[in-house]
């Protein structure tokens, strides 16, 4: 048995000890490719008119079409087909458009807010959310992905299992409100949307 083989098998066998956990954390960061994406709101405008879509490609219903001077939010959400998912602050609408049309005016970090006001006990394994517009307008609200329409004094319940939330709202003609909570399962929050 040849034993000068000893010391570098030793050393390859600690040396992947050691690299294998940080090389699983290197890897675990890179897939967690949604985290950056999910973690900020960009809003843009563009060049020239441009056909706002009810889906992701040009074969979709053009619902009309936007003027340069709109405010666009685009939502955190993959692009599908080059087309990606949008705001449109002054119709209060949302739907699809070219993403290399969109010219990014400016890039908002999802910061901690306070907007959800804990109330009362709910089950144990949820998170009960009630979103409450007090106002004469009709709203958006955008919580983790979801897209929820709030008529003016309307009241929308919703169970959520995240504890980690990020939210956009805003009503037509209004600058967003967006942030992002953690929420406790096993309670109620209620959003009071008011001007």
């Amino acid at each position: 048995m040849n034993y000068s083989f000893l010391p570098q098998q030793l050393l390859k066998k600690t040396l992947m000890q050691i690299i294998k956990p940080i090389i699983i954390i290197f890897l675990t960061l890179l897939t967690a490719g949604n985290i950056p994406l999910f973690s900020q709101l960009k809003l843009g405008s563009t060049q020239s008119e441009i056909n706002f879509r009810e889906g992701p490609g040009l074969d979709s219903k053009v619902l009309f079409t936007i003027s340069r001077s709109n405010l666009l939010v685009i939502l955190p959400r993959e692009q599908k087909n080059g087309f990606v998912e949008v705001f449109d602050i002054e119709s209060n609408s949302c739907g699809y458009v070219y993403e290399s049309l969109i010219e990014i005016t400016d890039t908002l970090n999802f910061q901690e807010q306070h907007y959800f006001e804990r109330s009362d006990s709910a089950s144990i394994d949820n998170i009960d959310i009630e979103l409450i517009n007090q106002t004469d307008h009709a709203l958006f609200v955008w919580i983790n992905r979801s897209i929820y329409h709030l008529d003016p004094h309307e009241k929308k319940y919703l169970l959520l299992t995240d504890e980690e939330i990020t939210f956009f709202s805003s009503a037509p003609g209004m600058y967003p409100v967006f942030g992002r909570e953690i929420l406790k399962r096993g309670f109620v929050y209620k959003w009071n949307f008011t001007l």
